[in-house]
């Protein structure tokens, strides 16, 4: 019974896009190209960031550590 219903909606969600000489296209309901790049972009940059902040934290404490105290 599952089977028959997560079927039924699959197929609920897909559709064709098509012309006079048949389909040229198809597409599902829900899943935005534009919107899963946006949270992969968002994903590698936070990635950057968190990088940068702790090489940025290191270079810190290795110069207080390094540098000769007076």
């Amino acid at each position: 019974m599952q089977l028959d219903l997560m079927l039924t909606a699959l197929l609920a969600s897909i559709g064709v896009i098509g012309g006079p000489d048949g389909p040229t296209a198809t597409f599902v309901v829900g899943q935005d190209p534009v919107w899963q790049a946006m949270t992969i972009l968002g994903k590698g940059m936070l990635g950057i960031f968190v990088v940068m902040i702790l090489i940025a934290l290191i270079v810190v404490l290795l110069t207080r550590l390094s540098t000769p105290k007076k």
